[in-house]
């Protein structure tokens, strides 16, 4: 089981689950929810990005970014599981989530969906495969979209059947900390990607520019919180500072390994404090 944990890189997954549930508290303030919607979106979401998490993984050991000497990721370069397998996992992941989002955009009548979740699915996929927009320095915007307005603005829609602007404006902050994710994992990798002759967002920066990048993903949303009109959300989130703070001198240290996952957990503490205080705020 711990190997498959690492297969499919659960420390991120609250980058797909927290914006589903960000995004169904934002359409509760409507006067709509529906929890079995929100039963499908969830694992709809976490295949969907299990599935980018292998393709990722997949693209990287083929196209040399991922070495036994350099890598973080061991799924592939140690044998935990073959590219073949990693790669047929990503596509049967894919259709899985897919079909779900079929589902909930005919039950719901809903065919916007359909061009959203591909959008979505076309970012999560080529973030790595095909010519891979990660290595031409677009991959922190690419993930923003994917992980923020997509699927938070996508929830919404599935619970209302509409466009919910609090939704739009909420998935601001939570995409910016899962870019976070992101960056993090890129100045780890710095050195290897420069070695492979790929260049992305950190790379361009360079070492100093990319840890000062970074505070500023992990910071800006706490004072994004104050622009939602109400007390709850700014004093909620402003529980989980003292672990944003952790996290700028893990990364002023360049302790880069410990904070990538570490940086999934604020956004797990972080989205959940931020939909507890929109929740109190309706």
């Amino acid at each position: 089981m711990k190997k498959w944990f690492i297969v499919m890189r659960a420390y991120s997954w609250p980058a797909s689950l927290v914006p589903v549930v960000v995004g169904s508290v934002a359409a509760s303030g409507t006067g709509r929810f529906s929890w079995l919607d929100l039963f499908l979106t969830l694992p709809a979401a976490l295949m969907v990005q299990c599935a980018a998490n292998l393709a990722n993984s997949y693209f990287d050991f083929k196209k040399g970014v991922d070495t036994p000497a350099s890598s973080d990721d061991r799924s592939l370069v140690d044998n935990m599981i073959s590219p073949r397998l990693a790669l047929a996992l990503a596509l049967a992941l894919t259709a899985a989530g897919a079909l779900i989002g079929f589902f909930l955009a005919f039950k719901n009548h809903v065919p916007e969906l359909l061009w959203l979740g591909a959008a979505g699915l076309a970012l999560a996929w080529f973030y790595t495969g095909g010519p891979g927009y990660k290595y031409r320095a677009l991959g922190d915007a690419g993930i923003f979209l994917a992980f923020g307005p997509a699927i938070v603005t996508g929830t919404a829609l599935i619970q209302t059947g509409g466009f919910v602007p609090e939704a739009l404006w909420a998935s601001i902050p939570v995409g910016l900390l899962i870019v976070a994710i992101v960056h993090a994992n890129n100045m780890r990798d710095m050195a290897s990607d420069s070695e492979a002759r790929f260049r992305t967002l950190a790379g361009l920066l360079g070492p100093a520019h990319s840890r000062a990048f970074y505070c500023a993903l992990i910071f800006t949303p706490y004072l994004f919180c104050l622009s939602f009109g109400s007390f709850w959300p700014p004093v909620l989130c402003a529980l989980s500072l003292p672990l944003a703070l952790k996290l700028k001198a893990r990364a002023a240290r360049g302790e880069f390994t410990p904070l990538v996952p570490e940086t999934g957990r604020l956004v797990a503490v972080y989205g959940l404090l931020l939909s507890a205080g929109l929740h109190l705020a309706h």
